[in-house]
């Protein structure tokens, strides 16, 4: 077959130039020319199968699928198969036919097992005739099945340590009261062993332990609502006590006219930040404060350095400190925050006071504010820090008042 093929081929190498000469239907002939050659080439390409191997296949084929009938390969002389691989292949088709022959008698078998183990389980076996789907679904329940026996086993092991806890709790109580709790106590030692692995017999254990702690649970009712009583005093107590306490730790740390932190406080912030981290410190001081009193009271001079802390507060980070350090100083503490800033929240607070109307009983008073500046050195404490800006306040004033300098 190979040679005609090839023959073909040659001799339609010869036949295409006489095909190209034609130019009236050149385009056409050419086509139907490279399809013929494409067309003998593919059936070059494919394999050549001798007749015979299909016999073989085909008889080898229709035994597997007549295995009931118990049908036998016989060898053919003109095969291509050796006799070692026809008597292999005659052992797979015996080997098919007596599994076809064994399914038959364990599949009813298998079917009634499963329906069973699925009515076990308190499950509706599936209407389905393909075995490995009601298989997996079988194991699938097992598995949930014991998972869930598993997890049972635990919450009841669980509970048991919980009730121990309880327990004990509850026999304190009584003891205290005079009484010993014998049924209590008879619980416990039901829950001390071990419980049984059939469910019936823990179930019965469990419900004995369970009247004895009612029993004592009525006992414990009486006694429970006098120790609450004694508690609800105690603890109305305890609370007037912290609220006392939280009282006096508030104005131990906090001026008590502005609310603001006090130098307690501030000295606790201040010990509590980072070394390392950049810190800039504004000192503000009220221009003429002296005057204000004088002319409009002390309760104006209270009103407005109430007015000024919030102003303060607003003006500034929820990470910042604010805080009067006495009279009319105040201070703030600008962790992480480098000179520049300091500078534009000095500027700000600077206008903001300036055209501020500050009311105090429908008596409207404008002032001013002087602020000293400067941002903690590698070299320095904070107090260090603090003491340059509180001279460069003091330079704000000498220079005019209503205006911040920034320390060297």
């Amino acid at each position: 077959m190979q040679q005609h093929i090839e023959q073909i081929l040659s001799d339609m190498d010869t036949l295409r130039p006489f095909v190209l000469a034609n130019q009236n239907q050149n385009a056409e002939l050419r086509s139907i020319m490279r399809r013929i050659i494409q067309h003998v080439e593919f059936i070059q390409s494919m394999p050549n199968i001798p007749p015979q191997q299909y016999e073989i296949i085909s008889k080898g084929l229709m035994q597997l699928l007549d295995a009931e009938h118990g049908a036998y390969l016989k060898r053919d002389p003109e095969s291509l198969l050796s006799e070692q691989e026809q008597s292999q292949l005659h052992q797979h088709i015996m080997t098919r036919r007596q599994m076809l022959q064994s399914l038959q008698y364990d599949w009813p078998i298998l079917q009634h097992a499963l329906k069973s183990s699925y009515e076990l389980l308190g499950k509706t076996p599936p209407n389905s005739d393909d075995i490995r789907i009601t298989a997996r679904n079988l194991e699938r329940f097992l598995r949930d099945h014991l998972q869930h026996e598993v997890q049972l086993h635990n919450e009841v092991n669980q509970l048991i340590t919980a009730l121990k806890t309880s327990m004990n709790g509850m026999l304190s109580v009584l003891q205290e009261v005079g009484d010993e709790a014998p049924e209590l106590k008879q619980a416990q030692h039901l829950l001390a062993q071990e419980l049984p692995n059939d469910p019936r017999e823990a179930k019965n254990i469990l419900q004995q332990a369970c009247t004895g702690i009612l029993n004592a649970g009525n006992k414990l009712s009486t006694a429970s609502r006098t120790m609450h009583e004694q508690m609800q005093q105690q603890q109305s107590q305890m609370s007037t006590l912290t609220k006392h306490l939280k009282t006096a730790e508030a104005e131990a740390r906090n001026d008590p006219l502005t609310g603001l932190a006090n130098r307690r406080k501030l000295a606790e912030f201040l010990s509590a930040l980072p070394a390392h981290m950049p810190t800039s410190f504004i000192m503000i001081d009220i221009d003429h404060f002296k005057l204000i009193n004088d002319r409009y009271g002390h309760d104006a001079g209270d009103d407005i350095l109430k007015a000024l802390a919030s102003i303060l507060n607003e003006s500034t980070r929820s990470s910042d400190m604010v805080a009067r350090l006495g009279g009319e100083e105040f201070c703030i503490i600008l962790p992480g925050a480098a000179i520049q800033a300091a500078e534009a929240l000095a500027a700000n607070l600077c206008q903001s006071v300036a055209i501020h109307d500050f009311l105090s009983k429908d008596v409207i008073i404008n002032l001013t504010i002087s602020l000293g500046i400067s941002q903690k050195k590698e070299s320095e404490t904070s107090m260090q820090s603090i003491k340059r800006s509180d001279q460069a306040l003091y330079q704000a004033k000498e220079n005019g008042r209503n205006q911040f300098i920034v320390a060297k």
